[in-house]
């Protein structure tokens, strides 16, 4: 028994549990209250006060901590089989519990590429038994439209489409056959994410760069915010008011835009909260795809987060090599980001310009609506996945202690004020102060809840 824990001798209410979280602050319905919560067989079996607790064969002492629902990152490259030297299922998952994230979605670009339904269950059966986070699927599209259906009844959180990169067969450019394999995804109860910029724009500024440019600044330059803008407002026209997800915004505009056709618009971190100017001291260190904006660009971005624009936040973690990263010749864009999402935005729930219940909007009820998740609620009979923080506790980004394989990160240094101290999936305690206590294999498989395949219907919220 490990020392946080102890033996329960509480009261018996008629039920025995597995785990009694006691001492803790609870974020129940926008309202912070004191309590417990108890946890059986992996799920919520008890949400209320301390007197009316179950017995429990163990306790788990939590005094001084907030409980919130667990997040969910939907928006992550988990890496493993051919790119495992970056990242694998479970340094990628130990990343997730340490930076409280108890879900992640793992993006299809993988090597090699998720496009089927026999490559999703193949990546699945791999990822299951080595998991210490809750893990769904993406698939991009596959190279005939009739295997969506395979797709969609293999478990695929959505479909993802890399307009400037298709890495698929199908001509995503030509209009007709992007709204055919849209709208087909959506009846099969699909949403279709989008990295929206535009292959055109994209070209045309790489004719232009000047010879001699270090790799960094050729990247920066010929991927444009203009390309973004370019990108979503032709998506907006074509599929206005079908389940489309803009990935990782980095312009106000194509926010906007994407907002009138009614689409849903994430946003990372990094684009939120640094800009352009750090290519400056940290180069390759800093650079992603989108790249980072102007500081003006940043905080109208920031701007529309707080207005509540944006639908979610992710990280858009994506590890590499510290080698590759640092490379004179070609530098792969991507940072890792599981292990600083969540403590930068409790940092601004302590500075008081975010509300805990619009953290919760967006990194919990958000992600699990858009994707038709069983998960993101504190609520009896609901998945125990929850995230027990400190808001009050500092601590300084040091990237050599990331679990994660990609030891750097452009928040390198800066301090934030509220940090996960547990995370708890399906009712097993994963990470504790520091330490990943995780058993390989807690986590679950994530598919869509109640989707009606090929039927058309919404998901439930």
């Amino acid at each position: 028994m490990r020392k946080h824990e102890r033996s329960a001798k509480g009261k018996v209410v008629g039920m025995e549990t597995d785990t009694c979280i006691k001492g803790a602050h609870i974020l129940y319905h926008g309202e912070v209250l004191e309590g417990c919560i108890a946890i059986s067989d992996g799920k919520i079996a008890f949400l209320g006060k301390e007197a009316n607790a179950p017995r429990a064969e163990r306790i788990l002492d939590a005094r001084g901590l907030l409980a919130l629902p667990g997040p969910i990152d939907a928006h992550v490259h988990l890496r493993d089989e051919g790119l495992a030297y970056k990242e694998d299922f479970y340094s990628g998952t130990c990343s997730a519990v340490a930076g409280g994230i108890t879900s992640v979605l793992d993006m299809p670009n993988n090597s090699p590429l998720v496009d089927s339904a026999s490559r999703l269950a193949e990546r699945a059966r791999k990822a299951r038994g080595t998991i210490v986070a809750n893990v769904g699927f993406y698939s991009l599209l596959p190279a005939d439209l009739n295997g969506l259906r395979a797709i969609a009844e293999a478990g695929a959180v959505a479909i993802k489409v890399f307009m400037h990169e298709p890495r698929t067969e199908l001509p995503v450019w030509d209009e007709a056959m992007l709204l055919k394999a849209v709208s087909l995804a959506n009846r099969l109860g699909l949403p279709v994410a989008f990295h929206a910029e535009d292959p055109g724009i994209i070209g045309e500024a790489k004719c232009k760069l000047r010879p001699g440019l270090d790799p960094v600044s050729k990247f920066v330059l010929s991927h444009p915010p203009e390309a973004e803008v370019e990108a979503v407002g032709k998506l907006a026209r074509l599929l206005r008011g079908l389940r489309v997800h803009i990935c990782h915004a980095s312009v106000p505009r194509a926010v906007e835009l994407a907002k009138g056709a009614g689409f849903t618009v994430e946003a990372t971190p990094h684009h939120l909260f640094l800009s352009s100017d750090l290519y400056e001291r940290l180069g390759p260190i800093a650079l992603m795809d989108p790249p980072l904006r102007p500081r003006e660009l940043v905080m109208a971005l920031r701007a529309l987060l707080y207005d509540g624009l944006i639908d979610i936040v992710a990280s858009d973690h994506a590890p590499h090599a510290l080698g590759e990263k640092l490379s004179t010749n070609h530098v792969p864009p991507g940072i890792p980001g599981l292990e600083t999402m969540l403590p930068l935005l409790l940092n601004e729930v302590a500075e008081g310009r975010l509300s805990l219940q619009h953290l919760i909007s967006l990194v919990c009820e958000g992600p699990a609506r858009i994707f038709g998740l069983r998960a993101g609620r504190l609520e009896v009979g609901w998945p125990a996945d929850l995230v027990l923080v400190d808001l009050r506790a500092k601590h300084v980004v040091k990237p050599d202690a990331f679990f994660s394989k990609a030891k750097f990160s452009p928040f390198e240094g800066l301090e934030f004020r509220g940090r996960p101290i547990g995370t708890i999936v399906n009712g097993q305690l994963a990470f504790w102060d520091g330490e990943v206590v995780a058993r390989r294999g807690c986590g679950r498989i994530l598919k869509p809840e109640g989707q009606s395949r090929g039927q058309g219907d919404e998901v439930p919220s």
